[in-house]
């Protein structure tokens, strides 16, 4: 059923919003007006869901057929949570011709519906319903005509790498790039129940994950350390996932937010390039 479009706030950011990029395939600075709008997705799953859904869309001939960027928020640990916006990375990615599309989940921001919970430490199962949310949003986008039959690089960044890893064991509706930032749930303590817990969650995505991923840690990110990383990504691989890990040096303050500071695109950017081409996927510019 074709539902109402442009509920809500309705921006436009023309001559304001030029970005420019010359990291990796640009061979030169391209210019791109974008407009930013934000749609009330509904859930396939539940009539009562909607997502509060912002899309950055360049203003280009042809731009129809580039790759579409979905960016999977954070958690913030105060409770109240805006919109997310991805500032940086989605100036990065519309100046390179994609359509970025940032859902919210259940309960976060302005969408509907009761936010997921993690209960009785089982993030395997708090990872698969918060990915339940995004297979709602890559099922409407395979509705309209506009999206269906685009190349879909999925990102995530800290509870959003643990639901986007948890999106690529879904067998139903895959993507064509995995990228996690951070992937994870702040433990408490040092023998918080999380730590293991995360390493149980990945091993069963590991059994049905795919496509092969790309995943970013820093040394001093707050929710983990190299030493976890590995163990994590060692059990990832040998329960049969598929992943590139970058284990990264300290990165300012707290390396967990290296995604979304500006600073940080020169470190990431190159090796999601390079990785999105080994996956044969370009840009357009």
């Amino acid at each position: 059923m074709k539902i109402i479009r442009f509920i809500g706030l309705l921006i436009a950011i023309f001559a304001s919003s030029i970005f420019a990029s010359s990291i990796g395939c640009a061979n030169r600075p391209v210019h791109v007006p974008v407009m930013e709008r934000v749609e009330f997705i509904p859930s396939i799953r539940d009539s009562s869901i909607r997502y509060e859904t912002t899309f950055f869309i360049p203003q280009l001939d042809g731009g129809d057929t580039a790759p579409i960027v979905i960016i999977n928020h954070g958690t913030n640990p105060g409770g109240n949570q805006g919109r997310y916006r991805a500032s940086s990375p989605s100036k990065f990615f519309t100046g390179h011709g994609c359509t970025v599309i940032l859902p919210m989940r259940r309960g976060y921001s302005q969408s509907t519906g009761e936010r997921t919970r993690i209960r009785h430490c089982n993030l395997t199962e708090y990872g698969i319903e918060s990915a339940k949310d995004i297979q709602d949003i890559v099922l409407w986008l395979k509705q309209q005509s506009e999206y269906r039959n685009r190349t879909i690089i999925m990102i995530g960044q800290s509870t959003g790498g643990l639901t986007t890893m948890a999106y690529s064991s879904l067998s139903k509706d895959p993507v064509d790039a995995i990228i996690n930032f951070h992937g994870g749930v702040r433990p408490n303590s040092p023998d918080d129940c999380k730590w293991q817990a995360r390493i149980e969650a990945f091993e069963t995505y590991a059994q049905t994950s795919s496509p092969s991923s790309l995943w970013f840690y820093t040394s001093n990110d707050h929710s983990s350390n190299p030493e976890y990383i590995s163990r994590l990504y060692s059990s990832f691989t040998k329960a049969g996932g598929i992943a590139k890990l970058v284990q990264l040096p300290a990165f300012k303050s707290d390396g967990h937010y290296l995604f979304d500071d500006p600073d940080g695109e020169e470190i990431w950017a190159p090796i999601v390039i390079e990785y999105l081409h080994q996956r044969h996927i370009s840009f357009r510019y």
